[in-house]
């Protein structure tokens, strides 16, 4: 569906509501807490709660001549030099600077990604909730992570599950 508008939107505004609260909308899949994204659409409480003022206030239509802010664009995410594609089980990685990870599951799939460092330290990447294959998503890491040499993936997930690393 589209909300590019006010009339794409208004007919589903309760709808929205219910979305928002529930934090089903927008569709992100990384559980929170699970590693920090920079393509993150999730929103903030601000943002929650303006949408339910909104709806609960009537869902009226604003003041044409009063154009809102416009939203700034994300930016862009770094482009990966390189690709690893493995199966989702603990396996040796290779030395490199982590950009982002994108899992490929059956639908409705779960699950958890973490590298072992050498000297035993895990670094969460993910847990992945949920999984849909029409929305599959590359998760960018906030911050990319180092690998040295002897770091290792730890991954709590189904058999039908690959893993694309984006060096």
């Amino acid at each position: 569906m589209s909300l590019v508008t006010y009339e794409d939107a208004r007919p589903y505004a309760s709808a929205m509501r219910e979305e928002v609260l529930a934090r089903r909308m927008p569709k992100w899949h990384a559980a929170r807490g699970y590693g920090q994204f920079a393509n993150d659409p999730s929103l903030s409480p601000f943002d929650i709660a303006l949408i339910v003022s909104w709806v609960d206030g009537g869902a009226l239509r604003g003041d044409p001549a009063k154009p809102g802010t416009p939203i700034p664009p994300r930016p862009a995410p770094p482009v990966a030099a390189r690709k690893l594609s493995l199966p989702c089980r603990d396996a040796a990685l290779p030395a490199g600077r982590l950009l982002a990870i994108t899992p490929a599951m059956g639908e409705g799939a779960s699950a958890g990604f973490s590298v072992v460092l050498p000297g035993g330290r895990h670094e969460i990447l993910a847990w992945v909730r949920d999984y849909e294959r029409e929305f599959p998503d590359t998760y960018w890491l906030e911050t990319p992570l180092r690998l040295p040499p002897g770091s290792r993936l730890h991954a709590e997930a189904p058999a039908e599950c690959r893993l694309t690393l984006h060096f």
